[in-house]
């Protein structure tokens, strides 16, 4: 059975609208969502038989499913599973050509090389990822910010900079469209996002108060676009700063903030950034009372169970 037209256009639509609001919706739900409908596109490439603009449409829905299904995954804590379905995404992508899908797997594969600790494999990947998509889109900015985020780990301080400000003038020349709203994208790059992304790089690279340009200009507006996951990151940085400028208590308040707007969406990157600045503090101020608290918060903080 072929689908029609209309139906592969509510799947589209669907895809978009789980894309936009994948930030605010508890992860558990959205799993679950993705478990339930993606068989049903992954049985109808199997049947075969389409026009090949058919196929195509289809390939691009299991390429956004999937990519988001993997997403889900990673946030949960399985970056092994994570990376098994990136894989499958990309293969999907390719077949829809899906390119801006493409690049954006890319990133995430770099990302899980990086947190692996292989960063001449994730720096590599980075770079690919703007092959897929031409040097003056919206995923070709996302890229220098993650090409950047693999050199602060790298503790190449120039090519940070570098980077990071090939990723400004890129968002600088999108427009609003290709700029969209502040969170999680895959085809486009807000400000407000690259702010964050920023951040992180000069975070990863020991330069916390170059971070806190970027952050103390994003709060605020972030927290009026009700990003949530960004929100929450963009805080932990923020701390971070403030951790290294001497405000221990500030820096804490930060990150409780950071963890009551992500109550309602518990998820593994906000654990392991949460507890990479618990270390850090550590190491500056020793025991105190406000480290604690977040410890403990972190210790109850239970990701969803979702099977793979």
């Amino acid at each position: 059975m072929i689908p029609s037209h209309d139906v592969l256009t509510h799947v589209e639509n669907r895809i978009g609208q789980i894309t936009a609001g994948y930030e605010r919706a508890p992860i558990g739900a959205t799993a679950v969502y993705l478990r339930r409908h993606l068989p049903a596109i992954r049985t109808a490439l199997v049947e075969g038989g389409h026009p090949s603009a058919v196929d195509e449409r289809l390939q691009w829905a299991a390429g956004r499913l999937t990519a988001l299904w993997a997403t889900a995954r990673h946030d949960l804590g399985d970056t092994h599973y994570a990376g098994i379905a990136f894989t499958e995404a990309f293969e999907h992508a390719e077949l829809a050509r899906d390119r801006s899908l493409q690049a954006w797997v890319r990133l995430w594969q770099s990302s899980l090389a990086r947190k692996a600790g292989r960063l001449d494999e994730a720096l590599q990947l980075a770079r690919d990822a703007s092959a897929h998509v031409g040097r003056q889109s919206a995923v070709a900015g996302r890229a220098a910010a993650i090409e950047a985020r693999v050199l602060g780990a790298r503790g190449d301080r120039a090519g940070v900079h570098l980077a990071i400000n090939r990723a400004w003038r890129i968002e600088g020349a999108l427009s609003d469209e290709q700029k969209g709203e502040p969170g999680f994208s895959i085809d486009t790059l807000n400000p407000l996002t690259l702010a964050e992304l920023s951040a992180a790089a000069y975070v990863e690279l020991g330069q916390p108060d170059a971070a806190r340009i970027y952050t103390d200009a994003a709060l605020a507006r972030l927290d009026r676009a009700g990003a949530t996951g960004l929100r929450s990151m963009a805080r932990i940085a923020a701390a971070t700063a403030e951790l290294h400028q001497g405000d221990a208590d500030r820096a804490e308040a930060l990150v409780i903030e950071a963890l009551d707007i992500s109550a309602h969406r518990p998820n593994a990157v906000m654990t392991r950034r949460a507890r990479r600045f618990l270390a850090d503090a550590r190491r500056r101020v020793g025991h105190h009372r406000g480290l604690a608290d977040i410890a403990t918060r972190l210790d109850t903080w239970d990701l969803p169970a979702v099977t793979a």
